[in-house]
């Protein structure tokens, strides 16, 4: 088998390299394009609509960074670097959950969406931190290849990527199939003044309590959700199309 791993928070983080090695335990290839520095709520945008230039790096005989995107790197992965397609994606590991509206925001999973969009089975996974940030990858050490393994077996579509995340508790409940879900975002957005007279933006939001995929990987478990490509709502299409008809314009 031949995997390509890439993720958002750079070439020489821990995550790409826990996620390296686990890779090399059952795969005969193991490919690694990543972003040359963090490019974390990148989601899936490609460096082609600012027209930026962009460099590839080569550290090892299939070891490559990329002064692009996370989506940047699989698109170059694949028709520029690799000599043949790969079998599989894995994207991470990353540094922190992608549960929520994060789904939407992550660098991490927009790579892995990137390479379902050309029919290659592609993971996603994060690590959970603590509630003072901190890491563990214990978890992750621990059931990443057993998950990814059983994900490989059972199979999925093409137009649907894996997302996994990791519990930052020190045991786990199990597995948890469960939905995106939904954190709870407070009000307070914090703007933070630089040196520069620039100034940097967050919000507060509350990542330990939620539906979903939010709640239970804060409880203990692994959670799998299948994240589809397309966005569309369909009870939504077919409640406005029926109520269209009645209408003349």
């Amino acid at each position: 088998m031949k995997v390509l791993v890439t993720n958002d928070d750079g070439f020489g983080s821990e995550g790409i390299g826990l996620l390296k090695k686990i890779a090399s335990n059952f795969a005969s290839e193991v490919w690694v394009v990543a972003p040359d520095s963090e490019k974390s709520g990148a989601a899936r945008s490609l460096s082609c609509f600012t027209n930026r230039s962009i460099i590839i790096h080569q550290y090892g005989k299939r070891e490559f960074s990329i002064s692009g995107t996370p989506a940047d790197c699989v698109i170059i992965a694949l028709h520029k670097i690799m000599n043949k397609k790969p079998d599989l994606i894995l994207s991470g590991v990353n540094y922190g959950s992608n549960v929520g509206d994060h789904v939407c925001y992550s660098g991490t999973i927009g790579a892995a969406m990137e390479g379902a969009s050309r029919l290659i089975p592609s993971i996603a996974l994060s690590q959970t931190c603590d509630t003072n940030n901190c890491i563990s990858w214990h978890n992750t050490e621990t059931f990443a290849q057993k998950v990814i393994m059983k994900l490989i077996e059972i199979g999925w579509p093409q137009n649907v990527v894996m997302n996994i995340n990791f519990p930052a508790t020190k045991k786990t409940k199990g597995i948890e199939f469960t939905v995106q879900g939904k954190y709870y975002i407070k009000s307070n957005v914090i703007f933070t003044k630089n040196v520069d007279h620039s100034f940097s933006l967050d919000w507060g939001r509350d990542n330990t309590s939620g539906s979903g995929s939010v709640g239970k990987v804060h409880d203990g478990f692994i959670t799998i959700t299948p994240v589809k490509l397309d966005f569309t709502d369909y009870d939504t299409l077919k409640m406005i199309r029926d109520s269209f008809i009645d209408n003349e314009f």
